[in-house]
């Protein structure tokens, strides 16, 4: 876990738990939360993937903020 992931699902948490993502891009980043439990991918066709925060995703979100 690195703190680019800890303030990636914290953004999204915050934007309502869901990330559109549309077009050819790097999405590393959310494969990586991905991996790790945070987001769940459903693709809305070849190019675009929309991501929702599971509920160890707000959990983490959660536990970031209140960690010193």
């Amino acid at each position: 876990m690195h703190n680019e992931d800890l303030k990636l699902i914290r953004q999204i948490v915050a934007s309502g738990g869901r990330k559109y993502t549309a077009g050819n891009i790097d999405r590393s980043k959310y494969d990586r939360l991905v991996d790790m439990g945070w987001l769940t991918p459903f693709r809305t066709n070849i190019s675009d993937v929309i991501y929702d925060v599971t509920g160890g995703g707000k959990a983490a979100a959660v536990d970031s903020h209140e960690s010193p």
